[in-house]
């Protein structure tokens, strides 16, 4: 299976929805919403992550990430987060909406390796530019 960029897109604001909303369970306006678009294309990609166990698809209740998906989505959040302070704290770039569309890019190409050489580099950071949680790594456990 590969997971594509589109569904680690969703796997994304799966996470952020669960990191501000305090819930498990996404409604699919706010999956399609976040992503500006239609409902109808957020379905039919929330029923093929259903498909591959990424997310339990509840056409009445919502979406909630399985624990596979969670995993993944964790590693996207962990990269972009970690790409935005690599970009603003080591390059010295202006955190601006050109900052997050690099760092939107990078996420979906950082290996494990490279992120924990990130994660290294600044000293294991807890937060992003934003204020928002970074999730640990290995490496954060030496």
């Amino acid at each position: 299976m590969e997971i594509t960029e589109n569904i680690e897109e969703y796997l994304e604001l799966l996470w952020i929805l669960t990191e501000e909303k305090g819930q498990e369970v996404a409604r699919i306006s706010q999956v399609a919403g976040g992503l500006g678009i239609s409902s109808p294309s957020a379905v039919e990609m929330l029923k093929k992550m259903a498909d591959w166990r990424l997310v339990e698809y509840l056409p009445r209740r919502g979406v909630t990430l399985t624990r596979k998906g969670r995993r993944h989505a964790r590693e996207v959040v962990r990269n972009h987060r970690l790409a935005e302070l690599l970009l603003t704290d080591v390059l010295g770039l202006k955190l601006d909406k050109r900052v997050h569309a690099h760092a939107c890019a990078l996420e979906h190409h950082i290996s494990e390796d490279i992120a924990s050489a990130v994660c290294t580099r600044l000293d294991h950071p807890r937060s992003c530019p934003h204020g928002n949680p970074i999730p640990p790594g290995e490496c954060c456990r030496d």
